[in-house]
């Protein structure tokens, strides 16, 4: 099945008193790159939250965002602490002070606070157990999941688009088939009708005509083109339905039916030929663009 590389997918989940919550977005990219927000507080979640978009997805630009929430809303990544050891050493200190230069006064915890030393509350990041990063990973799968749903169905549509283009270009290769015996008769009798106007109407001989006429046979014959083509175009087609990331060898078979058109278009001097050349090469230029989004 075709997967587009553009999606987005979200996930959210409640546990130990956290909320967590992840977003994750997909366009289109030749590898894998990988974008990821995570707090500081659980940047050890990083490695394994590229792992796992690696192992589901093959090809895309993606960008995550991880956040957690406590459930009374304050953020969840930090928590603020005070250095109990450091305060007693000031009160103790303050009283040393108040008793030995013989000061009034109750030693508070205003007297404490107005010392203004960031040390003694701090903001620190959380520390997350084992059980709490296996539940983030969890959260950031079931987004995965979600952003693979949009792929899929993304996919579906590009499957149906491409079908159909290669299907006109399959139906243009044949009508070029099926021209070229009449473009050898219309050839030869252009031929001898400008033979009879230099030769003032003496007929040629046949055995001459029919020389001249295989010689032109043989320089516009793409017969060995038409079927690399349709080749090529039956495996575009039976790739579009098997599994797995197809987007790379889906541009490559399009590089090879590009090669060949081009290479009938260079045979052929007939105006209906070249007209429907031109028309496969319209459709294999928007088949290209859409490859750009596949997987």
């Amino acid at each position: 099945m075709i997967k587009s590389m553009t999606g987005f997918g979200r996930a959210e989940s409640m546990f130990n008193g956290y909320s967590c919550k992840v977003e994750i977005r997909s366009v289109n990219n030749r590898y894998v790159e990988i974008n990821a927000r995570i707090p500081k507080s659980f940047s050890v979640l990083d490695n394994p939250v590229r792992s796992l978009i690696k192992k589901r997805c093959s090809r895309g630009s993606f960008d995550i965002t991880i956040g957690l929430e406590k459930n009374n809303g304050d953020a969840g990544d930090q928590e603020i602490r005070p250095n109990l050891e450091l305060a007693g050493q000031y009160v103790n200190a303050l009283k040393a002070i108040k008793e030995e230069v013989g000061l009034a006064g109750e030693i508070d915890i205003n007297s404490v606070l107005n010392l203004r030393d960031r040390d003694l509350i701090k903001v620190q990041p959380i520390e997350i157990d084992s059980d709490q990063q296996e539940e983030i990973l969890n959260t950031v799968d079931k987004a995965v999941s979600e952003l693979i749903k949009m792929r899929e169905v993304e996919g579906k549509n590009l499957q149906d688009d491409l079908s159909h283009r290669i299907a006109e270009v399959k139906k243009l290769s044949a009508q070029i088939l099926e021209r070229q015996p009449q473009i050898i008769k219309e050839y030869k009798n252009r031929l001898n009708e400008k033979v009879k106007i230099l030769s003032e109407g003496i007929e040629l001989e046949e055995s001459r005509l029919a020389q001249e006429t295989a010689l032109i046979a043989d320089r516009s014959d793409i017969s060995e083109e038409i079927t690399r083509l349709e080749s090529h175009l039956v495996q575009f087609q039976n790739l579009l339905s098997s599994e797995g990331p197809m987007g790379r060898k889906l541009e490559f078979i399009c590089q090879e039916i590009n090669r060949e058109t081009n290479t009938i278009g260079s045979k052929t001097s007939d105006y209906q030929v070249s007209e429907w050349v031109i028309d496969v090469k319209s459709l294999l230029e928007k088949v290209r663009e859409q490859l750009q989004n596949i997987e």
